[in-house]
C-alpha cells in the first residue's frame, strides 16, 4: 500500500521501495493499492503508478481547494472517508483471496462484465457505490481503477453494456470521448444523471449540454438507475409455463410522467407491456412540437391515462391535466385516469371527472403495479 503524496514523489527511498517490489511482482496492478493523501495531476504521476487502482482520500472545497479526508482525526460524520476505508478494506481482502495457493478454489466467474467509465472526483463516490452494487449480483466492472482508460477499446470489448455517469463537469471532454467510444463500439449505453442537476447556464459547455440530454441518459436517483442497470444486464428468464399474456393487449394505457418522474414510468410502462397491456410512453428527446405531439396523442388514443407523480412539481402535473381535460372532451369514448402519487408529493388542484388518486407508498413503482392492476383487470 503507497500512501501517495507529493512527498511520496519526491522521497528516493519511496521510489526505490517501488522498483525493488516491481523487480519482483511483474503483475503490479493486483498488488499495489495507491491511497492519494492529496491531488495530484495524471500527467505528474509516475508512469508505472497511472493503471493502479488508487483511492482518494481528499476532497474538494467549494473554493475548489483541497482538503485531506478524516484529517487530523477522522469525525463520526465523516461519511466519504468511510466510504473509501470500506472500498480499500474490501479490495485488499479480496485481493488477497485471489492471490492465495492454487491448490484454493477457483473464483466463480461474473455472470457478466460492464464498462463503467471513470469519472472525475465529484462523482466518485457514485461510481464506487456503482460497482459495488453491480458485485453483489455477480456483475464485474472494467476498469478497475478510476484513472483515465488508456486501453478503453480493449476493456469495452470484454464488456457487455458501456455504462456512464455524468455531472455538469466538461472535464476536457473525456466523458464525450468516452461515450463516442462507446457508440462506434455499439455497446448498449445506460447514462445516468441527478434529476436535479442545473446545467442549462452557461457555465457548461454546448457539447457537454447535448451529452446531459441524449436519449440513453436517465434522470433518476441513483439507487433506481443501479437497479435499471442490474435489470438490463441480468433481464430476469421468464417462467418456460408462461402463458401468452391475454386481452389486456386490447387496453392502450398511456403512462404518462414528467421529466422528473420518467424513469420510474419507464419501469411501470415495461411491467406492464410483459402482462399483456399494449403501452405508450411521452418522448422527451428532440423539438419542443416532438414532446407536444407525442403527449397529445396518449391523451387522444388512450383507453387509460395513468399519471405517475412522485418527483415532479405539482404545477406541471396540473398542466397536464388541464391540457388531457381539452383533449379528452372532444373524444366520443372517455379513457380512465387514474394517479399514482407519492405520499410527500404535494397534492394536486386539478380534479377531473371520474378520476382516481392513489397514494404510493415508499414501494412506488410496485404499489402502484399493484393498484393499477387491481382496478383495470377488476
Amino acid at each position: 500500500m503507497i500512501l501517495f503524496s507529493t512527498g511520496w514523489m519526491a522521497s528516493p527511498w519511496c521510489q526505490k521501495e517501488l522498483e525493488l517490489f516491481q523487480s519482483s511482482h511483474p503483475d503490479l496492478s493486483k498488488r499495489i493499492f495507491v491511497v492519494e493523501l492529496e491531488r495530484v495531476a495524471m500527467a505528474d504521476k509516475p508512469v508505472i503508478m497511472q493503471d493502479l487502482l488508487n483511492y482518494p482520500f481528499w476532497r474538494v472545497t467549494d473554493k475548489d481547494r483541497v482538503r485531506q479526508l478524516g484529517f487530523p482525526v477522522p469525525q463520526a460524520t465523516d461519511t466519504d472517508y468511510f466510504e473509501r476505508l470500506v472500498d480499500l478494506s474490501y479490495d485488499i481482502a479480496a485481493t488477497l483471496k485471489t492471490l492465495q495457493t492454487s491448490t484454493a478454489q477457483p473464483a466463480e466467474p461474473p455472470k457478466a462484465t460492464v464498462y463503467v467509465a471513470p469519472v472525475d472526483y465529484p462523482l466518485y463516490s457514485h461510481r464506487s457505490n456503482l460497482i459495488s452494487e453491480l458485485k453483489q449480483f455477480g456483475i464485474a466492472a472494467l476498469p478497475a481503477a478510476n484513472a483515465h482508460d488508456l486501453n478503453i477499446d480493449a476493456n469495452l470489448a470484454q464488456c457487455s453494456h458501456f455504462v456512464q455517469l455524468l455531472d455538469a463537469h466538461y472535464t476536457m471532454g473525456i466523458p464525450c470521448n468516452q461515450h463516442f467510444t462507446a457508440e462506434v463500439a455499439k455497446k448498449p449505453i445506460l447514462q445516468w444523471r441527478d434529476p436535479k442537476l442545473d446545467y442549462a447556464g452557461g457555465h457548461v459547455p454546448e457539447e457537454q449540454r447535448r451529452l446531459l440530454e441524449g436519449k440513453t441518459v436517465i434522470a433518476a436517483p441513483l439507487a433506481d438507475f443501479i437497479r435499471m442497470v442490474r435489470e438490463a444486464v441480468l433481464p430476469k428468464p421468464k417462467p418456460v409455463d408462461e402463458e401468452t399474456p391475454k386481452v389486456n393487449g386490447e387496453k392502450m394505457v398511456f403512462v404518462h410522467a414528467a421529466q422528473e418522474d420518467y424513469a420510474r414510468a419507464d419501469c411501470v410502462a415495461n411491467t406492464l407491456c410483459d402482462k399483456g397491456f399494449s403501452v405508450v410512453l411521452p418522448v422527451y428527446q428532440g423539438k419542443p412540437e416532438r414532446i407536444r405531439s407525442s403527449i397529445e396523442r396518449g391523451y387522444q388514443r388512450c383507453d387509460v391515462l395513468l399519471m405517475l407523480y412522485q418527483q415532479a412539481s405539482p404545477d406541471v402535473v396540473d398542466d397536464f391535466l388541464y391540457d388531457a381535460q381539452a383533449a379528452i372532451v372532444r373524444r366520443e369514448s372517455k379513457p380512465r385516469i387514474l394517479i399514482c402519487q407519492d405520499a410527500e408529493a404535494e397534492s394536486l388542484s386539478v380534479r377531473l371527472p371520474g378520476m382516481r388518486t392513489w397514494v404510493c407508498n415508499s414501494e412506488f413503482d410496485e404499489h402502484c403495479l399493484e393498484q393499477f392492476l387491481a382496478e383495470v383487470e377488476a
